[in-house]
């Protein structure tokens, strides 16, 4: 097959709607989260280029306000997006003397970075696939 451009918030996309999928299924929550993780990083990058936040970003605003409220002091944004992406980085990598498990809660941590991606694709398009939809509106149920 000869190489090819793709778009990369069609390849976002498609990584949506296939950990939508697999998802749904919920036999494989593993990669549910790592294609969620992808397009979620792609859509955040993006949103980054033309000077606008993030689904991650929105996160940790949050948690450093109410961190500073609670405790009256400063947070780094830096450890609760650290906290924030410790599943997908977990399935990603294993750095040198790390351990060969984790220990996570997969079906939420997958749950969790699909609403990321699909938070970061509403700010990006404005709209949401019918999928999306679903899984939103099958969330909010729950």
């Amino acid at each position: 097959m000869p190489e090819q451009s793709y778009d990369k918030r069609c390849i976002a996309l498609t990584q949506i709607d296939t950990a939508l999928r697999i998802y749904r299924e919920g036999q494989d929550y593993f990669s549910a989260l790592t294609l969620a993780g992808a397009a979620e990083e792609i859509l955040g990058k993006l949103l980054k280029a033309q000077g606008r936040s993030n689904a991650l970003d929105d996160l940790t605003s949050g948690a450093i306000l109410i961190y500073k409220h609670l405790f009256g002091e400063e947070s780094g944004a830096d450890e609760f997006a650290k906290r924030a992406n410790r599943a997908r980085n977990a399935l990603k990598h294993l750095e040198a003397g790390g351990f060969p498990t984790v220990s996570i809660d997969i079906r939420e941590e997958a749950k969790d970075m699909l609403n990321r991606a699909i938070d970061n694709y509403w700010l990006l398009e404005e709209s949401i696939t019918p999928t999306m939809e679903h899984f939103t509106r099958e969330q909010r149920a729950v």
